[in-house]
């Protein structure tokens, strides 16, 4: 995550915007091809391993649901090739036809990564799961100084470094699966994952349509400048969202195994404590991104971004808001109920597709953020509701009161005329003050947040380090 940030901060001081901008919608397009053909079988594989110790069974689990995959994907891209440019037409006029080529190879790689990732998630090798994000993003990191600044490969560079770096992860995650590789292939298995899964199916397309039709339309509204400046505001909530899918890889599988053993109070405890920690550091993080929003686009991307600031305040609210939603929603599929997320995301699609159309036209990518805001605050109560169908104890306080909170000191900042820096600080203290009298967090939850972020800052700087001794 480090260093791809730190390459994201180089990027956007080199890189025109434009160039940039036609990266992430190709990139974009990769991903929607991806989704479509995902059949939900990276989370119906990983919770199916996870459900059982029989190893010839996962093996045969594995080896359907990879050859599988593999065969969609070679007809998938061969239906697509010949309609690409009717395809790129859906992102606007702003993708380059040139960069099209690279769309049925990122299309591949993601695909594969996708299923190999949740394999590993059923066989709990968290490490091994942790070692390929952080070669993906070290090797990511090199290979884009090469292409993009000693090269001068430009906007093609980002999409070498891209495919080299994923191709290298890959072939990493597949020895690391521990059974045994066959060419095998059986239909019960295949249609028992199906069954699963394609609820899941549905409600990956439309988590891509909501998560990503803010980039498409003001791609095809405003270009790609449009969609860089709305990238870079993105920027930061998505790295968090990567510690938070550490986080995920490991929660998922529990709470899983919880629920199937009958534990569901244990479960419920579980669920509730991530949500009210999840909530207090995501909304804290909100906090600093509003007092000192500014500040944090110039030091990182330089002052061609700011632009980019109200947009980035806003997506930080909606990272608290869509992360617990994301914790409700796994949590619903763990109990079971694989078909509620695609009936929830339903509506997230359709509160998020009509916000799109009528904000951004007005209000750019401001008008973006804020309807990705929308979409997330339409669905939380589905959520809780199926959870609570099944008899799952969800505390909504205990992730609403840092919200609140929030709110109130927020206001506070925004009606000041010109809050300089010892406004800032004083809002801060009162902040963390009003958390702690009010029971949003206490001693003991920031004993377990920092016991756990701990690690992940530190663990990738201490494999760079040894790395480096070593050589």
């Amino acid at each position: 995550m480090v260093f791809s940030l730190v390459g994201m901060m180089i990027i956007a001081r080199y890189l025109p915007t434009q160039d940039f901008g036609a990266f992430i919608l190709t990139t974009v397009m990769a991903s929607f091809l991806s989704e479509i053909s995902g059949f939900g079988l990276s989370v119906s594989l990983s919770k199916f391993i996870a459900d059982t110790q029989e190893e010839t069974y996962r093996r045969k689990l594995f080896n359907t649901a990879l050859y599988f995959q593999i065969a969609i994907t070679i007809i998938v891209s061969l239906i697509a090739f010949p309609l690409r440019e009717e395809i790129a037409s859906l992102f606007g006029t702003a993708l380059p036809s040139s960069l099209i080529i690279f769309v049925p190879i990122l299309f591949f790689l993601q695909s594969t990564f996708y299923l190999l990732h949740a394999t590993l998630q059923g066989f709990y090798l968290f490490k091994k799961i942790g070692m390929s994000d952080f070669i993906n993003s070290v090797l990511n990191f090199v290979l884009t100084c090469l292409f993009v600044f000693y090269l001068k490969a430009e906007g093609i560079g980002l999409l070498y470094a891209k495919i080299i770096s994923a191709l290298v992860v890959l072939v990493y995650l597949y020895g690391s699966i521990p059974i045994k590789k066959r060419i095998e292939f059986y239909p019960n298995l295949l249609t028992k994952l199906l069954r699963f899964g394609f609820p899941l199916h549905i409600n990956d397309i439309l988590s891509f349509i909501f998560n990503r039709i803010d980039t498409v339309t003001l791609g095809v509204l405003l270009g790609p400048t449009g969609v860089a400046y709305y990238e870079i505001a993105r920027k930061i909530p998505d790295h968090i969202r990567q510690l938070y899918e550490a986080f995920r890889s490991v929660y998922f599988p529990l709470i899983s195994r919880s629920f199937a053993e009958g534990e569901k109070e244990k479960a419920a405890q579980m669920l509730n404590n991530a949500l009210r920690l999840i909530s207090f550091a995501t909304i804290t993080s909100a906090l600093i991104t509003l007092l000192f929003g500014e500040e944090i686009v110039i030091l990182l991307f330089s002052e061609q971004y700011l632009p980019s600031v109200p947009a980035f305040v806003i997506l930080m609210v909606a990272l608290n808001l869509g992360l617990i939603g994301y914790t409700l929603g796994i949590s619903v599929v763990a109990v079971g109920d694989s078909d509620k997320p695609a009936i929830v995301n339903v509506v997230h699609t359709l509160a998020s597709l009509i916000s799109n159309l009528l904000l951004i036209p007005a209000l750019e990518i401001v008008g973006a953020a804020l309807a990705s805001l929308i979409g997330i605050v339409a669905t939380n109560p589905l959520d809780v509701m199926f959870l609570r169908r099944r008899h799952v104890t969800v505390k909504v306080m205990n992730y609403l009161k840092p919200i609140l909170i929030f709110c109130v000191h927020a206001l506070i900042f925004l009606l000041i005329p010109q809050p300089n820096l010892l406004h800032k600080i004083l809002i801060s203290l009162a902040f963390f003050l009003s958390s702690f009298s009010l029971s949003a967090i206490n001693l003991s939850d920031l004993s377990i947040l920092t016991s756990e972020l701990k690690p992940l800052l530190l663990k990738p700087l201490k494999k760079l380090y040894t790395g480096i001794s070593k050589s």
